[in-house]
């Protein structure tokens, strides 16, 4: 039986998700990410308002252990809308502490419409 689970993300992520132009979503490989295996559904909120739903399968989960290695395997283009490695590496850090990336790792899921 697959699970589901709720994550948030901003406007604009959330629309380049719903367009199909975001295949990826990067979060933190805590207790939470863990437990999201391949099959099972993400349930996207838009925040800030969280009444836009939008729900995904997970088609893939790789984890990594720093940015580096995802921006190695993951084009950048299909991770969101960035310039530049930097400015991914920056989003990432307005949400997550060096330390917290260090400790637990990042974990990258590659979604689909449901």
């Amino acid at each position: 039986m697959s699970n589901s689970i709720v994550m948030r993300l901003d406007r604009k992520a959330f629309d380049r998700m719903k367009d199909g132009k975001t295949l990826w979503e990067i979060r933190l490989n805590d207790e939470k990410r863990k437990g999201v295996s391949v099959g099972d559904e993400i349930v996207f909120m838009r925040r800030p308002e969280l009444e836009e739903r939008l729900p995904m399968i997970v088609e893939e989960k790789v984890p990594f252990l720093n940015v580096q290695r995802i921006l190695d395997h993951i084009a950048l283009s299909e991770i969101g809308e960035y310039a530049t490695e930097l400015e991914f590496i920056q989003s990432l850090m307005a949400h997550y502490t060096p330390g917290e990336m260090v400790e637990k790792g990042l974990i990258a899921f590659k979604v689909r419409k449901v």
